[in-house]
């Protein structure tokens, strides 16, 4: 995959007619991939990517996941490098902890991920314009679906459905009648997941509709900075719960703030320390306290701020997270902060 990294866009474009339809088809190199949010244990049993004239490319099936949710876990290098970019997803998975298979037959928006595919966008890392080249399919319990198109610096989520419970050959996850279905689950998840993870659901249950959540509550916000000096104004990686990743320059043009976003998970940022050292700043929010705060202060379309900022106190330089609107502003309380002294 990190030989079309040597070429530019025009290099790994290829249109072809295709006959049978009459129409120019956009060829690219990319690779298909597979997803399952973290503490959770999923398996896609059968998953395929379709293109418009009817072959495709098979997402990758039998492994277990719990990998994170938008990341991607394996990839196969089968058939050409170049390919057409797909137009729906088939899929059959396997929830553990329910116990359940699900199975969807979704259309994807072709013509949007064809656009993203051949704008490409410009990476930070390396410093140039370049594509994606990964499109990922995400699973969940309770059947939501998810796919995403990925690349060096930037992942975007493309279509989020729901799949329907079906009914499933148990040969399809595991053909082996010495193992009971129930040993076999229970294993899985066992040898997966933290026995903290699994005391938590069997007391808490499945958070049936999170997934939903992640994707649906969008904002209207973007970060800024306060009292000193973000390298190259850049906050070089924002992970959202939606599974997407991304960058911003800071301020932000008039249309990227006009643009809504999924609320974030991560930032991270490097800050001009001083004229030999600079240092990196991570940031983890707390799942509860970030959606309330985005919640109250985003009510009803509400444009929001996240100021990061760097005061003076009488223990020295003191770090902190404030999200406001128009009328208000609050701190945030539970943000872990990580930080440390950047080699570059």
């Amino acid at each position: 995959m990190a030989k079309i990294l040597l070429f530019n866009l025009i290099s790994f474009l290829l249109f072809s007619v295709n006959l049978a339809y009459g129409k120019v088809v956009t060829k690219f190199d990319w690779l298909a991939s597979e997803s399952g949010p973290e503490g959770y244990v999923m398996q896609v049993v059968k998953g395929d990517f379709i293109y418009p004239d009817g072959g495709s490319l098979y997402v990758p099936n039998g492994n277990t996941l719990d990998n994170g949710w938008g990341d991607g876990w394996s990839s196969h290098v089968v058939g050409p490098d170049l390919k057409p970019l797909p137009k729906s997803l088939s899929i059959t998975f396997f929830s553990y902890l329910e116990n359940k298979f699900y199975q969807g037959e979704f259309d994807l928006p072709y013509e949007r991920i064809v656009k993203l595919f051949t704008d490409g966008y410009y990476s930070p890392k390396e410093k140039k314009k370049i594509t994606y080249t990964e499109i990922t399919a995400g699973i969940t319990p309770g059947g939501s679906v998810s796919v995403w198109v990925t690349g060096i610096d930037k992942t975007t989520e493309v279509f989020h459905g729901k799949a329907n419970e079906a009914d499933v050959d148990w040969k399809k996850v595991l053909n082996n009648p010495e193992i009971t279905r129930e040993e076999f689950v229970k294993d899985e998840i066992e040898d997966t997941i933290t026995k903290e993870q699994y005391s938590a659901i069997k007391k808490n249950g499945i958070p049936f509709g999170l997934w939903e959540k992640y994707h649906q509550q969008r904002y209207q916000w973007q970060p800024v900075s306060s009292g000193f000096e973000m390298i190259d104004g850049l906050v070089k990686l924002i992970k959202y719960y939606n599974g997407e990743e991304g960058y911003l320059y800071v301020p932000l043009d008039e249309n990227l703030a006009k643009e809504t976003r999924c609320v974030p998970k991560e930032l991270h940022f490097n800050w001009k320390f001083s004229e030999e050292k600079n240092l990196v700043y991570q940031l983890y929010f707390d799942e509860k306290e970030v959606f309330e705060l985005f919640e109250k202060l985003g009510k009803d379309g509400k444009s929001l701020i996240m100021d990061l900022k760097m005061v003076d106190s009488d223990k020295g330089k003191q770090f902190g997270v404030l999200l406001k609107n128009d009328e208000e502003g609050i701190y945030f309380r539970k943000v872990k902060v990580k930080k440390y002294r950047s080699a570059h």
